[in-house]
């Protein structure tokens, strides 16, 4: 019976100094996988952030419709809806905070100041 103990006793300080003595792995390691075919970083990563030093920047110009629709619930309108689009204005309506028709004249140009 002591000797079966003695050799459990000895199977366990060996484990134990076998688990010891092993290197540490690094967890700073990590597993790419990638499924599918290899795409480069500029190829068809459609996620990519426009840069302004780009050579194919273009800069948006003109007054967007969101843009125009925010820039009128800010001047005081409720519900703006865009009646008309021309090159060189937006024309946005809506009803004041007090229920009277309105309207607002907005630039097509950057910014979208109002003109009227």
């Amino acid at each position: 019976m002591t000797n079966l103990m003695s050799k459990l006793l000895m199977a366990a300080l060996v484990a134990a100094g076998s688990v010891t003595a092993m290197p540490a792995v690094s967890p700073a390691q990590s597993l790419d996988l990638y499924i599918g075919r290899d795409r480069d970083y500029y190829g068809d990563d459609f996620r990519r952030e426009r840069r302004y030093d780009d050579e194919d920047y273009v800069r948006p110009r003109g007054c967007s419709s969101g843009q125009a629709l925010r820039r009128a619930y800010r001047a005081g309108l409720r519900d703006p809806e865009i009646a008309a689009t021309s090159r060189n204005r937006i024309v946005v309506e809506g009803e004041t905070r007090r229920g009277q028709y309105a309207r607002i004249y907005l630039a097509n140009r950057s910014g979208c100041p109002r003109i009227g």
